[in-house]
């Protein structure tokens, strides 16, 4: 149901690596092809558990030998003020690859999205963003009927790799981890929240931000849900500065059947340094 938080945002722009990027390029192809290509071999019985379309990803881990593969699209767009230059990031494919590989643990492979960043008075920059792998490692699961105050709970780890286009990728990799969690209640009404830690490289050093987000979902009907969802960045840590954020945004779901659900979502910036920001978004969910 949810889209997974990028730490590309907060990067800084010097490339900084410690792999050729050759090498890098040829593993991450070879580890996205061979997971692709598992797909002809896997399947379990299930319905699609996304973690899009918004920020906030659920605990729920994928079980064995279950695939599910998540796209999608996204406008991002920043109005012009005096002094201050627009800015347009649009994101086509926003690729989640994920493989259970145990009762609670999935591999998650995100080849992303190919990008395309303009801002007033610049060259407009396009490129394929960093491929990123990591897992999702279940803690506490909490079935959907038993509502209690302890949620279900899962770890989250990755990593991105220095493979995409010049101006796109952030140069180095960004390791961070994610604590998910969720509540259900007697009601259709559910609550999901994360909060992360992430790590990246800057002209001044490595330094880490933090983040955490809130979504409500309400079940309308067995094939429609609704959600709205609030995201707060927060400033740097260690050498360097950068400011802190907030988002909002609302969207809904639609489960075409079982194993294929499509979402559309819209949202905007909070605070003075946002207001101008507005964001769309549409995409998919496939499980086999």
């Amino acid at each position: 149901m949810k889209k997974p938080v990028s730490i590309s945002r907060c990067t800084a722009s010097a490339p900084i690596s410690e792999l050729p990027r050759a090498f890098v390029r040829h593993i991450a192809a070879l580890v996205t092809v061979l997971a692709a290509g598992a797909c002809a071999s896997l399947g379990a019985p299930g319905a699609a558990v996304p973690d899009r379309p918004g920020y906030t990803d659920t605990p729920t881990a994928l079980p064995a030998r279950a695939v599910e593969l998540e796209a999608g699209w996204t406008d991002d767009r920043t109005a012009a003020a005096p002094g201050i230059a627009g800015t347009a990031y649009v994101t086509v494919g926003e690729a989640l690859l994920r493989v259970g590989v145990g009762a609670r643990t999935e591999l998650r492979v995100f080849g992303n999205s190919f990008a395309t960043s303009r801002t007033d008075g610049t060259p407009t920059v396009r490129g394929m963003e960093d491929v990123k792998l990591g897992a999702k490692i279940n803690l506490r699961a909490v079935p959907d009927g038993v509502h209690s105050l302890l949620p279900s709970a899962a770890l989250l780890v990755a990593a991105t790799l220095p493979t995409g286009a010049s101006g796109i990728s952030a140069g180095s990799a960004q390791p961070e981890v994610k604590l998910a969690v969720s509540w259900t209640t007697p009601s259709p009404f559910s609550v999901y929240a994360n909060a992360g830690l992430g790590s990246f490289e800057t002209a001044s050093g490595r330094v880490t931000r933090q983040w955490t987000s809130v979504a409500g979902w309400w079940a309308v009907s067995p094939k429609v849900s609704v959600y709205g969802e609030g995201l707060s960045i927060g400033r740097v840590s260690g050498n360097g500065g950068g400011a802190s954020s907030n988002d909002i945004d609302a969207g809904a779901t639609y489960l075409l059947n079982d194993r294929f659900q499509i979402d559309v979502r819209v949202g905007r910036g909070v605070g003075s340094a946002l207001s101008r920001e507005r964001f769309i978004g549409a995409g998919f969910a496939r499980r086999w």
